[in-house]
């Protein structure tokens, strides 16, 4: 996706500028969102039952 995203803001703006802005706030997003979203949803989980 980013490469194709890149190619076309360099397509309408002749320059990688905003492409390389918009891959580093999804490269900031992205910890953000596993720090948050996904520990919540792994931490609600309940353990598996132990058989023995």
């Amino acid at each position: 996706m980013p490469p194709l995203v890149m190619g076309s803001v360099y397509g309408a703006l002749g320059s990688y500028g905003l492409g390389l802005v918009l891959l580093a706030v999804v490269a900031a997003a992205a910890p953000a969102f596993t720090g948050t979203g996904v520990r919540r949803t792994v931490g609600r989980r309940r353990p598996v039952a132990q058989a023995g």
